[in-house]
């Protein structure tokens, strides 16, 4: 008579769906992925601005295991109102940044300003700073990804209080904190 085995139930790891409206945002996902390796699912999807909750469905369906179980996110640039409206219907995260995401990059490394800042004028800032002189959208260096990597909290910091209501914010830092909180339980 054989004898009997005891297993434990596999826990599913948790699966995070970041909805993506191009793709520096992507590569950032996927360059936060890569650094943070967790066992968790992300799977990043560009989708442009035809953002709709049918659309975040049908991506979570592609995905293995229950729907209510994963986590939806949505890394959007914040200079479009129409596109925000339309994110607020999609019950998801919002990860938004004002004007748009080299904000964010930005706050890695000082305070952002309080003045209204057009994508163009963040891109040129941003290529103000050491190491970032041949910044590129859709691609990201090793340098600039270790230098991200290293100052990450430190945009934590600087954008954990600024609200909509600021003319530049970024709530990427929300992503940032969920992940920090999945490492300490590994």
């Amino acid at each position: 008579m054989g004898r009997e085995r005891k297993s434990n139930p596999r826990k599913m790891r948790p699966q995070f769906l970041v909805i993506c409206e191009g793709e520096t945002e992507e590569v950032y996902v996927n360059f936060l992925k890569q650094r943070y390796r967790l066992p968790i699912k992300i799977v990043s999807k560009i989708v442009g601005n035809n953002i709709s909750s049918r659309l975040i469905k049908k991506h979570k369906e592609e995905l293995s295991g229950s729907l209510s179980e994963i986590r939806t996110f949505l890394m959007y640039d914040g200079d479009v109102p129409e596109v925000l409206g339309a994110l607020r219907n999609c019950g998801g995260i919002m990860l938004i940044s004002k004007p748009c995401i080299e904000i964010w990059f930005i706050s890695h490394y000082q305070e952002t300003p309080e003045t209204e800042l057009t994508s163009d004028a963040c891109v040129k800032q941003l290529s103000a700073i050491d190491g970032w002189g041949q910044y590129k959208k859709g691609l990201l260096t090793f340098k600039q990804q270790d230098s991200l990597w290293d100052n990450r909290m430190n945009a934590v910091n600087n954008m954990k209080d600024k609200t909509e209501a600021n003319k530049t914010y970024s709530t990427i830092y929300q992503f940032i904190n969920i992940l920090e909180e999945e490492k300490k339980k590994n």
